[in-house]
């Protein structure tokens, strides 16, 4: 049964983890730079919402066929990926890869609720940790492995191959949920779907999240901006109102009356703020900062993955008693914050061990914590919202990265045009201006950039001078990002210090 709860959990991580190598190829080939960010925004937000709502789901109605379905999709998405450009509907590359994107967001949410539940559905609270920890490792490690392979496999191949070669996981995926986990065990009775609290939770989210991605195309006091976060202020309220007066709501209110999980759950987003951006801002990081290769790059992050899978393990063998869960709570988000401090001071003067320290520091606690709220949520909400618990520490963990990568991206764009805008000349040319328009592109662009120097005078001064305006800005944005994920994390290791004890559920209970 472990190996039917596990395998989709690796098989959807893999996929993630195979596109990191393999996107920005997949982008340049289909001229895609323009719509870079939304693959990303538009996954983190499908993921989102769908999180509360699997969660829900498979409350009312069993595990089983939530989990068969989300697979399904999951094994979707790299059949979309790889063929984008060739499919014969009216999108062109790009946008095939942003609606597969979306796709996995969904998948996503599903099967990062329902085996973690399964879980606390299957083990007595004094087993949950080592299991939990088992799942957050399966969860964190295609990471270390995917980039590497996928990146090989795209320079020898092509990056679509990428994509298709998780294909064949995914299909064993589907056939072990189908096969090997058993179904639904609930009397049947008339239960009622929360469609209002569904779409009152897309109208909350789209809004602020498009408003906190293209704030940094204009400002806060622009008219399209205020209105957006306007809109999203009031479907927030909504929101809430519905799912206070809902007979079955999606995210259960009455949980958060409990001090534990309101703290946790607040400690659970801000994780998500530094979580997302070291996986998204790392490797750029050692690349664009530091100046290292993108095989140490590689190397790093790989090391970090590696720290959080340790951290899983250690922590899902040491969560028992309450007094412990918090105090591993304490000590991974302050060891957390300490190594993100580290990374931003990271600049060309870093040693090579100075750099392992932060990424090894950051890995372990971000991996003490994930299976550490995770039992601490579960332990304390009541056996029949197991489901719905579980999903609010994915819910708020996906909501804290979506928030904190539509920021860190604004904020990336601000503080380098800051730098770089004023040393461009009026005379430029086009190609050159749009070079150095995005960070991200310059490293695609910067081989072409020759004949457009050549076309003014003093180019090659002119164009050393923009490049190191530009290395400076990135810089400082990199910092920026690295120090507000550590006040994140400060923040809630201050929280973490009210959680108290949390009492235990004495049996599990087993209705898949």
């Amino acid at each position: 049964m472990m190996t039917a709860i596990i395998l989709p959990l690796l098989a959807q991580n893999m996929d993630e983890g195979f596109a990191i190598s393999a996107f920005p190829r997949a982008v340049a080939s289909l001229n895609g730079f323009d719509r870079y960010a939304w693959p990303s925004t538009l996954f983190l937000l499908t993921s989102t919402v769908a999180m509360p709502v699997f969660a829900k789901l498979s409350d009312l109605y069993g595990r089983k066929w939530f989990y068969f379905f989300s697979v399904v999709l999951s094994t979707i998405y790299p059949l979309l990926c790889g063929a984008a450009g060739t499919l014969p509907i009216a999108l062109d590359g790009m946008n095939q890869i942003i609606v597969a994107a979306a796709i996995l967001g969904f998948a996503h949410g599903g099967i990062m609720v329902i085996p973690f539940t399964l879980v606390a559905d299957l083990f007595p609270p004094s087993e949950r940790g080592r299991y939990q920890g088992i799942l957050a490792a399966v969860s964190t490690l295609p990471f270390a492995i995917g980039p590497g392979f996928s990146g090989w496999i795209t320079d020898h191949w092509s990056w679509r191959w990428a994509f298709y070669v998780n294909v064949p996981l995914g299909v064993m995926a589907i056939a072990a949920v189908y096969i090997a986990l058993p179904g639904d065990r609930r009397r049947s009775a008339h239960r009622s779907i929360d469609w209002a609290g569904i779409a009152t939770l897309l109208g909350w989210l789209v809004p602020l999240l498009l408003a906190l991605t293209w704030v940094g195309q204009s400002s806060w006091s622009a008219p399209r901006i205020r209105a957006l976060l306007i809109a999203s202020a009031v479907l927030l309220a909504i929101f809430l109102l519905v799912e206070k007066h809902a007979v079955e709501p999606m995210l259960l209110l009455t949980l958060f009356r409990d001090r534990r999980i309101s703290l946790a759950s607040g400690s659970i987003f801000l994780m998500g703020v530094g979580l997302y951006g070291i996986g998204t801002y790392l490797s750029l990081d050692l690349q664009g900062v530091v100046g290292a290769s993108a095989a140490k790059s590689g190397v790093v992050f790989g090391l970090y993955i590696f720290s959080v899978v340790a951290g899983n393990m250690v922590s899902g063998r040491l969560l028992s008693g309450a007094a412990r869960n918090q105090l591993l709570a304490i000590g991974g988000s302050g060891l957390t914050a300490i190594g993100l401090f580290l990374l931003s001071r990271m600049d060309s003067s870093i040693t090579q061990p100075e750099i392992l320290l932060s990424a090894i520091l950051s890995g372990v606690g971000f991996g003490v914590l994930m299976p550490t709220y995770e039992v601490l949520v579960q332990n304390a909400a009541p056996a029949e919202a197991m489901g719905v618990a579980t999903g609010v520490t994915q819910f708020f963990r996906s909501l804290g990265g979506a928030i904190g990568l539509a920021l860190f991206g604004t904020m990336l764009l601000r503080i380098y045009h800051t730098h770089v805008d004023g040393v461009i000349p009026r005379g430029a040319p086009p190609a050159l201006r749009q070079a150095f328009d995005n960070p991200l592109q310059l490293v695609f662009t910067r081989a072409n950039l020759d004949s457009a120097v050549s076309q003014i005078a003093n180019g090659e001064s002119m164009f050393r001078n923009v490049l190191e305006a530009s290395r400076v800005g990135f810089t400082s944005a990199m910092h920026s990002i690295f120090l507000i994920s550590t006040a994140a994390l400060a923040v809630s290791c201050i929280l973490n210090l009210f959680l108290g004890g949390t009492p235990s559920q004495e049996e599990p209970r087993v209705p898949l």
